[in-house]
């Protein structure tokens, strides 16, 4: 019975409660260590995650799903020939699977040659896949095309793979665009706070910094620099933590079949938001007996919920981070960012990214001492003085080897970024995408923004 507790905690996210089932039930079931994997690496303790998936693979191992895993933490923290040699064992104990090939591409596309691409194809042709692993096909198929600058072709595929992924888990990015496009882009500005204990909440040991943005736009350098400071920083990376507090309140009201749009009322309870979000951030491991603890929130979506998270933490520093909105919505469709449920159409993506941008205006208007910009194409031509701009705007203290954040024995990424933030800051590339804006040509009428 504690075993099924600790596994529906694990799908609720709330880790830190299926981390004391799980650990209560050492050695009781084989998959204890398999969960206690799964929960240190959502939880950043990444050593321990290592630990309990080589104690699990002990017991199993050819476990598909543990050494998949394995091989993403082990990317995370940068140890890279590490996953190399995961992924390369996956693909000797099952050749039909593409996740493995997917795993050595994000390494380093170069380790794909052409006769990978045509154990792809075999895959592909001779195989049962589910949606997913059509979409992971497709997607990586369209690496080739971009390789041999057959751009017509590169994008075809990337349809295919971002149509057969948003329909691998259907339901569930519907359930999400609707939350996006018509109730907290509509109500951002209208949200009612009650049993807000008359704006008093004592929150003082953390200092928060958020980095708010769009996905690819250099959010994971500037949390890399930013915690490479003087000051013990705890950066959190993408916990979701406010986003999944609010939801907690409204998701019961929004998500029912007679729901009525015209009836709703966005309503936040500040003092249960507030207790959520402080349970959710302790998971983290953060110091008690610490006077205060800084930590970095990278959820990019909290760009929405600026006013809500400055209601309990009134001090909060936002970082924006931004870059060309043509680059950075080429860049999205190019990725593979499975989890977000507006990344797989140009529609979708200039849909979100235009509630963003009024979104954002809104709060640099309303809570200008708040909210900083940070330009990347500007940051990579000047990161001294920018990253000093950062720190002080932070209230901290710079020093010259924040910028040698790459060299950090402790620095790990769960994002598409893991590799780059291995080197020092590389300038802009302002013609990357260039093949590609006509793409967005049919836009330009409809979004303004789109022109600049």
């Amino acid at each position: 019975m504690n075993f099924l507790i600790g596994q529906k905690l694990v799908a609720q996210k709330e880790f830190g409660k299926a981390l004391d089932i799980f650990l209560n039930l050492k050695d009781k079931n084989d998959l204890t260590s398999f969960y206690l994997g799964l929960i240190y690496f959502e939880l950043n303790n990444l050593n321990k995650s290592i630990y309990y998936y080589n104690k699990f693979l002990k017991k199993k191992p050819n476990s598909i799903v543990a050494l998949y895993n394995l091989a993403f933490v082990k990317q995370s923290i940068g140890e890279l020939e590490a996953a190399k040699n995961i992924y390369l064992k996956l693909i000797e104990i099952d050749k039909n699977k593409i996740r493995p090939f997917y795993g050595l591409f994000t390494l380093d596309p170069n380790y794909l040659g052409d006769h990978d691409f045509d154990k792809i194809l075999e895959i592909q042709k001779n195989y049962s896949n589910s949606l997913f692993e059509e979409g992971i096909i497709n997607y990586l198929l369209s690496k080739k095309e971009k390789k041999n600058k057959k751009f017509s072709k590169e994008i075809e595929y990337l349809k295919n793979s971002h149509d057969l992924i948003f329909k691998s888990k259907k339901q569930n990015n519907i359930s999400s665009q609707f939350y996006y496009n018509k109730i907290i882009s509509k109500f951002y500005d209208k949200i009612k706070f009650i049993n807000n204990h008359n704006n008093k909440f004592n929150n003082d040991k953390i200092i928060p910094i958020f980095i708010v943005g769009m996905p690819r736009s250099g959010s994971t350098l500037v949390e890399a620099i930013l915690s490479s400071g003087s000051e013990n920083i705890n950066s959190l990376g993408e916990c979701h933590v406010a986003n999944i507090s609010i939801l907690e309140q409204i998701g019961a009201k929004i998500y029912t079949k007679d729901f009525d749009i015209k009836k709703f009322s966005f309503e936040i309870n500040l003092k249960s938001f507030n207790d959520s979000v402080l349970r959710r951030y302790k998971q983290f491991n953060l110091n008690k007996t610490k006077d205060h603890q800084i930590i970095i929130d990278k959820s990019l979506e909290n760009f929405f919920n600026i006013e809500s998270i400055l209601k309990i933490f009134p001090n909060a520093k936002f970082l924006h981070t931004f870059r060309n909105p043509s680059d950075s919505i080429i860049s999205i469709f190019q990725s593979m960012l499975a989890e977000l449920s507006w990344t797989h159409s140009f529609d979708d993506i200039l849909n979100y990214y235009d509630n963003y941008h009024k979104i954002m205006n809104f709060y640099k208007n309303r809570f200008p001492k708040s909210i900083m910009d940070i330009d990347l194409e500007k940051f990579t031509n000047n990161s001294n003085h920018i990253s000093k701009e950062i720190y002080e705007f932070c209230g901290l203290k710079w020093r010259q080897e924040v910028l040698e954040f790459y060299k950090r024995n402790n620095l790990h990424s769960k994002t598409l970024s893991f590799a780059q933030i291995r080197n020092e800051v590389s300038k802009y590339n302002v013609s990357k995408y260039r093949p590609y804006l006509h793409l967005l040509n049919k836009y330009k009428t409809k979004f303004e923004w789109l022109n600049t």
